[in-house]
């Protein structure tokens, strides 16, 4: 586990949380952005492919998302999905579809009630949990 410390303020957790409750059984995915190390800002993405283990977002969709997050003068600090029905540990399909290794990968898996959150930082083929915190408002 690394020693870097992400913090997600609790009115974008559950956001996030409750995103992915309304789209289940599909995988649902977005983005999340922010400043240094704090989550400001949740951008949710339509999977465009309706499946329970994966998710797609059009080119043009996350562009457009990007330029948002540029006038905010925000960075993407993670891409953020759901695994329905498995833990929130990254697939192969995950990690090899994974765009950049600058953005951290955060996944809810709704196995279990209440979900599971984990985040992540892909290198290659490899991954390292990160601690992150969820700040009470």
């Amino acid at each position: 586990m690394s020693n870097k410390k992400i913090v997600i303020p609790q009115i974008i957790y559950n956001q996030m949380v409750e995103n992915g409750r309304s789209n289940l059984p599909y995988e649902t995915c977005g983005l999340l952005s922010g400043i240094d190390d704090y989550v400001q800002s949740i951008w949710h993405l339509e999977n465009e492919v309706k499946s329970v283990s994966r998710f797609f977002v059009k080119k043009e969709t996350v562009e457009e998302t990007m330029r948002k997050i540029n006038q905010l003068e925000e960075q993407v600090l993670a891409i953020y999905h759901t695994h329905p029905t498995t833990a929130p540990v990254p697939s192969s399909y995950d990690i090899f579809n994974h765009p950049d290794e600058k953005v951290s990968m955060l996944i809810i898996s709704y196995k279990t009630n209440p979900p599971i959150t984990k985040w992540y930082n892909i290198q290659g083929s490899k991954y390292v949990e990160h601690l992150f915190f969820i700040e009470s408002c």
